[in-house]
C-alpha cells in the first residue's frame, strides 16, 4: 500500500474511533482523490453496519450510530453522485438508501427524547443520597437503592421504559433494512439481530410519546410513506403484495407504525371534542393522513 494512503487510512480509523465526523469527512475526500475504491468501501461499510463499531468514543457532535450512519450516507451519495457504485452494496436505489438511513436517525431521536424525559423525571442522585445515608451495610443499601429505583421509575415515568423498549425494536428493524442482502441477520459486531416482529398491541404504549413528539412521528410516518411508495399495491399495515415474505413483514410493521400514530391522534381529537375542547382538537388535525392505514370512515366519524 502506498505510504500516503496508509497514513490516510490510519487517520480514518482514528477519527472514526473518536466519532469526529468532519475530520473523517476531510480525510475521506483526500483518500478519494488517491484511491476512490477504498474511500467508497469505507463509507459503504459504515452505512451497512449502521455505524455500529466496537470501542467508539461518541462525541457531542456525533453522539450515536444512527447520526454517524446518516451523515455517512449523505457523504456517500454526494461524493459518488456521478458513480452508480455508491449503492452497489445494496439491492435498492440511492434514494431508498437515504430514506432508510433517515429512518434510523428519526427513531434514535425519539429514543433520545423519551430517555431524556425519563432522566428528568427520575432524580437518581437524590435517591442514592437518601439510600446511602441510611445505616445499613453496603449490600443492604444497594438492595434498597435498586428497589426504590424500580418503584420510582414505575411511578414517575408512567411506561416510558416500555416505550423505549418498543422503539429499540423498531430501531433494530431499521438496522436490518440497511444491511446488504447477505448480512441481514447480523449487527455491526457480528451478533444476531433481534428479528422478532412488532405487533400492533405493543405499539399502544407509544400513544403518550406520539402526542408529546407529534412532529417527529409525523416525519417518521412520511419517511415510511416514501419508502413504500414504490411498492405497487402496498396497503399500509398489510403489505399483501410485497415481493418477498421478509420485505412484506417489514412493510407490515412500518404500516402498523403509521396506523398507530393516526389512531393516537384520532382518539385524542375525539376525547377533546367530547369534552368540548375544540382548541385542543384543532392542532391535531394537521397530523391526520387518510392514506396511513386507517379506514376513511374513522376520519368521517370525527
Amino acid at each position: 500500500m502506498d505510504k500516503e494512503i496508509e497514513i490516510l487510512t490510519r487517520l480514518v480509523a482514528n477519527h472514526l474511533h473518536l466519532a469526529q465526523f468532519e475530520p473523517l469527512r476531510a480525510v475521506l475526500l483526500a483518500l478519494r482523490s488517491r484511491n476512490p475504491d477504498l474511500a467508497l468501501a469505507v463509507l459503504q461499510t459504515i452505512v451497512a453496519r449502521s455505524g455500529r463499531f466496537q470501542n467508539i468514543l461518541w462525541s457531542d457532535s456525533c453522539p450515536s450510530p444512527p447520526l454517524l450512519t446518516y451523515m455517512s450516507t449523505l457523504e456517500l451519495l454526494q461524493q459518488f453522485d456521478d458513480n452508480s457504485n455508491a449503492s452497489s452494496a445494496w439491492s435498492f436505489d440511492p434514494e431508498t438508501l437515504r430514506l432508510r438511513a433517515e429512518f434510523l436517525l428519526l427513531v434514535q431521536h425519539l429514543i433520545d427524547r423519551v430517555s431524556e424525559s425519563m432522566r428528568n423525571n427520575f432524580d437518581i442522585q437524590s435517591l442514592e443520597k437518601e439510600a446511602l445515608n441510611e445505616g445499613e451495610g453496603y449490600d443492604e443499601r444497594a438492595e434498597v437503592l435498586e428497589r426504590e429505583k424500580c418503584e420510582e421509575l414505575r411511578d414517575v415515568n408512567g411506561g416510558f421504559d416500555e416505550c423505549v423498549r418498543v422503539l429499540d425494536r423498531i430501531l433494530e428493524l431499521g438496522v436490518k433494512r440497511l444491511k446488504p442482502d447477505a448480512d441481514v441477520d447480523v449487527d455491526g459486531n457480528g451478533n444476531d439481530i433481534d428479528m422478532s416482529s412488532v405487533e400492533e398491541s405493543e405499539l399502544v404504549c407509544l400513544k403518550r410519546v406520539i402526542l408529546d413528539y407529534a412532529d417527529v412521528f409525523d416525519a417518521l410516518c412520511w419517511n415510511i410513506q416514501r419508502q413504500v411508495r414504490g411498492w405497487e399495491g402496498f396497503d399500509s399495515g398489510l403489505a399483501e403484495t410485497a415481493r418477498s415474505e421478509e420485505e412484506g413483514e417489514d412493510l407490515r410493521v412500518l404500516g402498523l407504525i403509521q396506523r398507530s400514530v393516526q389512531l393516537a391522534h384520532l382518539d385524542t381529537i375525539k376525547e377533546c371534542l367530547k369534552e368540548g375542547n375544540v382548541d385542543g382538537a384543532v392542532p391535531r388535525i394537521r397530523f391526520l393522513h387518510t392514506d396511513y392505514g386507517v379506514e376513511e370512515a374513522e376520519y368521517r366519524y370525527v
